[in-house]
């Protein structure tokens, strides 16, 4: 584990998580086609990159992510009439049917929500409801209101059945928002896979790099600077067909009475996770688990959320409030971590 103290000294990525490309530095790279698209997904803008050798190809891929993004959308949105998450909070309390890749993500988000002791927690609904981070009311929730609403956050109470069937409690509701972008991720990544060299599939803060750059190179994602400004990065990491998903509470916020509330809200309390912590990224395979344990270690805090990463074999990297970075064993070295800034 390394904790450093650190000084701006540069701001060249683009916010959370911006892929630098460098140059292509072999035959192989001077060979590759180069197709990129951006279109805006589960709230998010979405950065696609493909790397291959027939432009015609990485073009009719590309629409294929596009025809996928738009599928899940409708498949997981709670606000889309319809969805298996819209179905499922309507239901009163009845079992019904959801997609198979639903059933999925909810028995992950279960055994996520028991791992973290219900720091992250999908039922979480009925208390996000009560808040408005992007609408410029900067509405919060009364301690009656409140107390009304947590009772309704219990990961526990939701059943998974036999058959793709769930049944959630009357009143309840559930919200993918801190799972969903990280399953989408993976599967899109699957569908890059045996047609590209490699890609960038950019979801707002979860990043998949799949394969590596033209020329065998790795590539190159910069971890946002929490006390910085949407240009600005703490980190740079070199990754080869893993994924890196970061959380911080300088996403969406407002301040009042001179208090700055977070959309990270902790499950136990309903208010903002007012914790030691500004930023989570955690590098894995999954996507999908990244993106639900980066919310997570937030609302522990540092320490546990050192402990919980090491006792699930999870790669991470924390920044405090402070702008202190720690990581766990091995981080620097197993993903050339290279600090952007310097003691002063």
């Amino acid at each position: 584990m390394i904790k450093t103290y650190m000084r701006m000294i540069s701001s060249f990525l683009v916010c959370c998580l911006l892929l630098v490309l460098l140059a292509p530095c072999e035959s192989r790279a001077e060979e590759a086609e180069r197709v990129s698209g951006v279109g805006y997904y589960f709230d998010t803008v979405v950065t696609i990159t493909l790397y291959g050798t027939d432009e015609k190809e990485l073009s009719s891929l590309l629409e294929d992510i596009w025809v996928e993004c738009a599928r899940y959308e409708h498949l997981l949105s709670k606000t889309i009439p319809g969805s298996d998450v819209s179905r499922l909070n309507e239901a009163h309390g009845e079992a019904i049917r959801v997609d198979p890749e639903t059933w999925d993500i909810l028995r992950r988000a279960k055994d996520i929500s028991a791992s973290s002791g219900h720091a992250f927690s999908v039922t979480i609904a009925p208390v996000t409801e009560l808040w408005d981070f992007t609408g410029g009311t900067q509405r919060m929730p009364d301690d009656d209101e409140l107390a009304a609403a947590l009772p309704l956050v219990d990961d526990e109470a939701l059943e998974l059945l036999g058959d793709s069937m769930v049944r959630l409690p009357d009143g309840m509701k559930v919200d993918l928002g801190g799972i969903a972008k990280g399953y989408i991720a993976d599967r899109v990544a699957d569908l890059c896979r045996d047609q590209v060299i490699g890609a960038t599939l950019n979801f707002g803060g979860n990043v998949y790099a799949v394969g590596e750059k033209p020329g065998s190179a790795p590539f190159r994602v910069g971890i946002r600077d929490p006390q910085g400004g949407e240009n600005s990065s703490i980190a740079v990491v070199s990754v080869k067909d893993i994924s890196v998903v970061t959380s911080g509470i300088y996403e969406r916020f407002f301040v009042k009475d001179g208090v700055s509330y977070h959309h990270i809200l902790d499950p136990e309390s309903g208010i903002s996770a007012f914790t030691d912590l500004a930023g989570a990224t955690i590098i894995c395979t999954s996507s999908m688990d990244a993106d639900a344990m980066a919310t997570a270690c937030i609302v522990m805090g540092r320490e546990k959320a050192l402990a919980y990463l090491q006792e699930n074999g999870m790669d991470g990297l924390l920044i405090d409030r402070d702008n202190e970075i720690y990581t766990t064993p091995g981080f620097e070295d197993t993903f050339a971590l290279q600090l952007l800034f310097a003691a002063p």
